[in-house]
């Protein structure tokens, strides 16, 4: 189920110079990002799993889940239909302003945010540099069975190597900045405009959401 706004590229089945020239173009739209990541929360357990591509390998770093102090105040407004009601909290060197529906009661919300009387459906840093917010929100009158209808996902991310979250990100960042070489070692030409073009797009990811 997607919950909340967000760009996903497929890669798959597109050649290599296909990829690079679409990584740069979804990095170029403006108020947009990519999310192929995944994160999985264990409440029960009081982790966070994040998941994510690394040189075709899925990896993952766990860490205790964010405890998370929230202000409600009085204010309200509606989002896709929802009376929502307004909250801020700080997470990640940020101050973050959310949005949550009392008559959704479930206690969660994109990325690692939780923690509020109701789902979140929008929540933005003050800055306005990332903002999630709810497109649709379907509701499914047959019986779900989390074991079943997603245990074989389950299964397999919890099968993927862990590692902490510091060489997570470096491993990350160094599998960006290599791609292009890669692609080359493998005796795929690459044009130097579209080389420069996607090391572009990388400088631009210069504002990680968790600032610390």
């Amino acid at each position: 189920m997607h919950l909340f706004d967000s760009i996903y590229v497929n890669l798959s089945g597109v050649s290599d110079k296909e990829r690079i020239q679409k990584s740069a173009d979804a990095t170029r739209k403006e108020g947009k990002n990519e999310f192929r990541y995944t994160i999985l929360k264990e409440s029960a357990k009081n982790l966070v799993s994040y998941h994510d591509n690394i040189n075709s390998e899925d990896y993952q770093y766990k860490e205790k889940q964010p405890l998370f102090t929230w202000r409600i105040t009085s204010a309200k407004k509606t989002i896709a239909g929802h009376e929502c009601q307004q909250a801020y909290t700080a997470f990640g060197g940020r101050t973050w302003e959310a949005w949550f529906a009392r008559d959704v009661p479930v206690s969660d919300g994109p990325y690692k945010f939780y923690g509020l009387p109701g789902l979140i459906l929008q929540v933005r840093d003050t800055h306005d540099n990332w903002v999630f917010s709810l497109l649709c929100l379907d509701t499914n009158p047959q019986p779900f069975n989390a074991a079943i209808d997603t245990g074989a996902l389950l299964a397999a991310k919890s099968s993927a190597p862990v590692i902490t979250k510091e060489k997570f990100q470096q491993a990350k960042l160094n599998d960006e900045l290599t791609f292009v070489d890669r692609m080359m070692a493998h005796g795929n030409q690459v044009p130097e405009s579209l080389r420069q073009n996607y090391m572009q797009s990388l400088k631009r990811r210069n504002n990680p959401l968790e600032l610390h």
